[in-house]
């Protein structure tokens, strides 16, 4: 298991009274200096862990625990931008119409599935008699307690204002597991019949030619050369090529391009055991998207791939 963050990526704590970004995607502060102080921490892709705070409006079993994790954008909003109906009536309803209006958006969230301590996971940030100024201001996670909340069992939900998850059951398991490429999916390619033969395959890099902080909905800094990636394999790369690009509107300015191919592998299974290896040393040089898709410099992807056992340049 992973007990390191993505390069790039760190973990703040911050405390509240729940954990509801399936109606409320933002995370909000009273002060607009406030919530522009600790925007000048953050960055893109960047994580909150969030626990109960030990006041009479958290409920009574969730004071004091981590309640989930929200993986944020460092941009300046204001709550009503990513808040439900539900979200903001309950506000009102409390009284709090006034509070936490200024805010940044929540792009994914994940729940803890266990009952755990924030002392036990934040031993040296954390301390009770700061409860308020970490509200406020919060505090980064160092090396050693970032491996504790990595070992938190999650799942993750739905955020409002973003695209829903799958069907809204997502498995359980290990916050770590979430910056862990998925294994290459056993399958057929496209239409398989009964007389279908294994044989040779190719391992293939793709990327997306195209505005992909647009399409990740990235915010894009001077100088950021990352793009989006797609490592695969297949037995006919034109016709993979094709399909990858079937989806998109012919109007689209963005498509996705073959950039390194492998020599013929001599059956599926070998290609396959090559592109995961591809994606357990991408950890911490790539950042995963989920599956078969990272965020990351396209030379180090490439490199990446040329390391691999049994590939050749041809």
């Amino acid at each position: 298991m992973n007990s390191i963050l993505p390069e790039g990526k760190q973990i703040r704590i911050r405390s509240f009274y729940g954990f509801g970004p399936e109606e409320d995607g933002y995370v909000g502060w009273t002060q607009e200096s406030s919530r522009d102080a600790y925007l000048q921490k953050l960055h893109d892709g960047d994580l909150i862990m969030i626990y109960g705070a030990s006041t009479a409006e958290t409920e009574k079993s969730q004071r004091s625990y981590v309640l989930g994790f929200l993986e944020v954008m460092a941009t300046p909003i204001r709550d009503y931008e990513k808040a439900s109906k539900v979200g903001l009536d309950r506000k009102r309803d409390a009284g709090w119409a006034e509070k936490w209006t200024y805010a940044i958006p929540v792009h994914r969230a994940w729940r803890a599935e266990e009952k755990m301590m924030i002392s036990r996971i934040a031993f040296n940030s954390y301390r009770a008699e700061a409860g308020q100024a970490l509200a406020v201001h919060g505090a980064n996670l160092d090396p050693d307690e970032i491996a504790q909340a990595l070992k938190i069992k999650v799942r993750e939900v739905n955020v409002y204002g973003e695209p829903p998850i799958n069907d809204g059951d997502s498995p359980v398991m290990a916050f770590a597991e979430v910056f862990r490429p998925s294994r290459a999916f056993p399958g057929s390619f496209g239409e398989r019949t009964s007389n279908y033969e294994d044989g040779e395959t190719f391992l293939y890099l793709a990327v997306y030619e195209g505005d992909g902080h647009a399409l990740l909905g990235k915010k894009k800094s001077f100088g950021d050369k990352s793009v989006v990636l797609k490592v695969g394999v297949t037995n006919a790369l034109k016709r993979r090529c094709a399909e990858l690009n079937a989806g998109i509107p012919p109007a689209a300015t963005g498509r996705w391009a073959l950039r390194v191919n492998s020599q013929p592998f001599p059956d599926k299974k070998s290609a396959e055991d090559v592109e995961t290896q591809f994606k357990q040393i991408s950890s911490g040089r790539l950042e995963s998207l989920g599956g078969e898709f990272f965020w990351g410099n396209l030379e180090e992807a490439k490199s990446l791939c040329w390391s691999l056992p049994g590939m050749s340049r041809f």
